[in-house]
């Protein structure tokens, strides 16, 4: 059991488990989505350590994109604006960017002018890219290996936090990495809007590397503790993933000038179990045309070999379909297996032509299929998950 990472309490409340299955996995793990009884601050439990995690994102390359989506795009420009709006920055401020990817997000403040800049990164792959493809100095490393030789004047985690498990250790280290007065700029999945909507993918802020389900409240809980003073946190709302993010800007400041008393959460439990309720809703239509393919025994491709192929494979009938390959972008993946089934590069769809092809993907399944019907004129049948998740 995970102990809770806010108040260091070990009891708490199971409301879900979900279950993964993964490239070279023979079978499903899981993890226990719990509630911690005493402070209210949701995440998971059951997960491997902080050094496995670490190891998980270096071989992981399902958030390198050398192509910035115009979603995404979109969503680095308000984490920009924000951030331009409540801290008081200069041209020659020292910024670090944690867990940068290739550098999307650390190239928009290139752009604007600012040249001390450096990123952080697990993934040697994204680390070399960012320096190819930005000029960005990104560096293949962690938070507890990173010793920079000046503190910083401001550090950004865009879609980082949620994944870690040793979070005061980290915010611990974070902090000694920040100049007097410096800020820290995080964004983050909102837990507290998780249950308001239907979901545009059942189960996805489930993913295997989403650990930590913040509110602004256990979010403040934390950064207090760390010896971070709040200067602003909103919601905001991206249609590109379908979900909201808090944006969330602090100051480094003397523990001893804050209130660290820990505010009970008192939203995170009602909105996950809304949610959960939402997710298997929307995965009732889906599981039905799983169990049409499986029936129907027609050969199937599968595109996509990340989260949402991970998911219908442990809690649909999608496994017993006659599925002849799975495509997937991602190159680390390529000439593994998933399940069994022989995972290739786009490029291998000539060796099946005509057959069914279903777009395991959400967010880039509108970009698939044109990219199915455009590069490869394809005139077998194709499988979209769209009309069911909306």
């Amino acid at each position: 059991m995970r102990p809770c990472e806010i108040c260091r309490n070990s009891q708490a409340e199971q409301i879900h488990r979900q279950h993964f299955l993964f490239p070279g996995q023979l079978k499903a793990v899981h993890y226990d989505v719990v509630v911690c009884k005493c402070c209210g601050f949701a995440f998971a439990s059951d997960i491997p350590d902080q050094s496995a995690l670490n190891r998980l994102y270096q071989d992981a390359e399902n958030h390198v994109h050398q192509e910035l989506a115009p979603g995404l795009a979109r969503i680095h420009d308000e984490f920009y604006a924000f951030i331009r709006q409540h801290a008081d920055l200069m041209p020659n401020t020292r910024i670090l960017d944690i867990g940068s990817g290739m550098g999307h997000f650390l190239s928009r403040f290139s752009q604007a002018g600012f040249h001390q800049l450096t990123g952080i990164e697990p993934s040697k792959v994204a680390a070399r890219l960012g320096r190819e493809v930005y000029d960005l100095e990104i560096r293949n490393e962690t938070v507890d290996s990173f010793t920079p030789s000046l503190p910083f004047g401001l550090i950004t985690l865009c879609g980082v936090l949620e994944h870690i498990a040793d979070l005061r250790t980290s915010v611990g280290r974070i902090n000694t990495l920040l100049e007097s007065e410096a800020y820290l700029f995080i964004a983050v999945p909102d837990a507290t809007s998780f249950g308001s909507l239907p979901p545009k993918e059942g189960f996805l802020e489930f993913a295997l590397e989403h650990i930590n389900f913040f509110t602004p409240t256990s979010l403040d809980n934390l950064l207090r503790q760390g010896g971070f003073e709040k200067i602003r946190v909103e919601s905001q709302y991206n249609d590109f993933y379908g979900n909201s993010y808090l944006l969330a800007l602090y100051k480094k400041a003397p523990i001893a000038a804050l209130d660290t008393a820990i505010e009970p959460d008192l939203l995170a439990a009602n909105s996950l179990r809304q949610y959960i309720e939402h997710s298997r809703r929307r995965q009732l239509p889906i599981a039905n045309i799983m169990a049409q393919l499986a029936n129907s025994g027609e050969p199937l491709i599968v595109w996509g070999a990340g989260s949402l192929t991970s998911r219908l494979l442990c809690d649909t009938r999608l496994g017993e379909a006659n599925i002849v390959a799975v495509i997937d972008r991602n190159q680390a993946l390529q000439g593994r297996q998933l399940l069994g089934f022989p995972i290739h590069g786009p490029e291998a769809l000539n060796n099946y032509p005509g057959t069914t092809v279903l777009i395991a993907s959400t967010t880039y399944a509108s970009e698939i299929a044109g990219k199915l019907t455009g590069e490869f004129s394809w005139t077998g049948k194709i499988v979209t998950l769209i009309d069911e998740t909306n």
